[in-house]
């Protein structure tokens, strides 16, 4: 399948989808919650300063050494807490190279909705056929691919709810622009 004739609506849903996502995220107040403030976050951050911990994804209690899931210590931490993650950024931080990433990122997803579409619908086809299959497909991409994670690392269930709403008008965006783009 040649999805050649397809550069423009994935290059247009790309940007577009990172625009509209770069403004839900700087602008609406829907993800203002998505995380908290520590009650001694000063105490806290001279804790990581003066422990020397680089920046990572750390997990508490440690339970990826061999046996260690059976150890008092874990077991104890499973029942009493405290439980948890830690992600450590590198410091300067910039927005630059993770905005960069994003769009790459939707430029893959795109790139693939197309592949997919045009699978489903070789020729000519209406608006709603079209969109049809290009939004489910950016749908299932930007709904459903953080969900797990989300559970597991313990995400707050309206954060869930607000990236999967998000992901709908994203997954409508790039159904929209494919089938206005879409090639005669």
């Amino acid at each position: 399948m040649d999805i050649l004739p397809l550069w423009l609506p994935i290059l247009l849903s790309a940007a577009i989808v990172w625009i509209i996502s770069a403004i839900v995220w700087m602008a609406l107040p829907h993800h203002k919650r998505d995380y908290i403030g520590l009650t001694d976050e000063d105490g806290f951050m001279d804790y990581i300063r003066k422990s020397g911990i680089k920046p990572g994804n750390y997990a508490f209690p440690d339970c990826h050494k061999p046996g260690a899931m059976k150890s008092e210590k874990v077991q104890k931490s499973w029942v009493e807490g405290p439980v948890g993650h830690v992600s450590v950024w590198r410091t300067p931080l910039t927005m630059g190279d993770k905005m960069v990433g994003t769009f790459i990122v939707y430029l893959v997803v795109s790139t693939l909705i197309a592949y997919l579409t045009r699978v489903a619908i070789p020729g000519a086809a209406s608006f709603a056929k079209v969109f049809q299959v290009a939004a489910t497909a950016g749908i299932l991409a930007y709904c459903f691919s953080h969900v797990p994670n989300a559970i597991w690392w313990g995400s707050y269930r309206r954060t869930i709810i607000a990236n999967i709403i998000d992901g709908i008008v994203y997954g409508c965006i790039t159904g929209a622009i494919f089938a206005w783009r879409w090639p005669h």
